[in-house]
């Protein structure tokens, strides 16, 4: 059967229902495919689109979602900052993600010298050699962290470490709840501030105010949760609820340093643990690192019990020199490549 390439120069070009129906059946397919995400992203970070469909009989059946990411005076075609990516078909697989990868390469026009594909999911290792017979290299920068919420909130609390679980115990010994907050865009005004002196202490760059505006568009997909001590906040936690995968991912902190004497971190992820059990959710993300056990944040992970799964990561050069240059400027920017979107 012909299946027909499209070039998307915009998400608002493609039909938001046949494209989410793309994502909802594919195995792949997460809620960063969503039409919704990509938006927020175009809106949000006012970042180039260059994404790709395959249709058949004028039906969406995959989608590579990409955006370009600058590099200086060069640029980067990346699938998909921030949030992941990775071609995803619903059928025809083999045919559709063999015109995906061949259509990426002619996305890379002008200045675009690299492609990178950043998936989700350990699964896309399935195309591994359809990317390798295209030049593509894999790589592991970074990694998450994954708790089974289908053992239930006891054996998650057991698999702790100590000193999470005393920090859990001793913060119910204040005047202290969690709630949910809306997605208003008071709130996310008010989540930004914290945000974004949490990246700063962390050295990381902060996502513009405008991309968490945007969020607040996802609507039941994003859940606010904030720690309430003697009814003022301290600290709060932004998620993004992938239905796809059955998950709740912990996407970025509101906690400063001064939120942590009331174990602001330890309350916020025991609440959103049970909320997300509560809501039949197979998995709960922590936020990911570098995948190195030396790194504070990646050992803060493992105590709460999570399992790290590393993120694999494909990339090539176009020309296929041109990734040289790029790996070398990793080693002399230590932002060039954040451990996580």
């Amino acid at each position: 059967m012909f299946l027909e390439v499209e070039r998307v120069d915009g998400i608002r070009e493609a039909n938001r229902n046949q494209w989410n129906h793309v994502v909802e059946h594919a195995d792949l397919g997460c809620v960063f495919h969503r039409y919704e995400w990509l938006r927020a992203v175009e809106d949000g970070m006012d970042r180039e689109p260059r994404h790709l469909l395959v249709s058949k009989k004028g039906n969406p059946i995959a989608v590579f979602p990409n955006v370009v990411d600058d590099l200086g005076p060069v640029g980067r075609l990346k699938s998909i900052h921030p949030g992941f990516g990775g071609p995803i078909a619903a059928t025809d697989e083999e045919r559709a993600i063999e015109l995906l990868l061949d259509a990426v390469a002619e996305r890379c026009d002008g200045r675009i010298l690299f492609n990178q594909i950043r998936p989700y999911d350990q699964g896309f290792v399935r195309y591994h050699d359809l990317l390798r017979e295209r030049g593509y290299g894999v790589a592991v920068r970074s990694s998450r962290f994954v708790l089974d919420l289908t053992r239930g909130w006891e054996p998650i609390l057991e698999g702790m470490d100590g000193k999470r679980r005393r920090g859990i115990r001793r913060g119910h010994e204040a005047d202290v709840e969690v709630v949910e907050e809306p997605a208003s865009a008071s709130v996310l005004a008010d989540f930004h501030d914290d945000y974004a002196r949490v990246m700063d202490r962390v050295g990381l760059s902060a996502f513009p105010r405008s991309f968490l505006a945007e969020l607040g568009r996802l609507d039941e997909r994003i859940a606010i949760f904030s720690l309430r001590v003697d009814g003022e906040r301290r600290g709060m936690y932004l998620y993004v609820v992938d239905e796809e995968q059955s998950g709740l991912q912990h996407l970025y902190s509101a906690v400063t340093e001064e939120h942590f004497e009331h174990h602001a971190p330890e309350l916020l992820h025991e609440h959103a643990i049970n909320w997300a059990i509560d809501r039949g959710y197979d998995t709960y993300e922590l936020r990911g690192s570098a995948p190195d056990f030396r790194n504070g944040v990646f050992r803060f992970k493992e105590y709460f019990g999570a399992r790290p799964i590393p993120l694999l990561l494909w990339e090539r050069g176009r020309p296929a020199p041109a990734l040289s240059a790029l790996n070398l400027a990793r080693t002399l920017h230590r932002q060039f490549d954040p451990p996580w979107p």
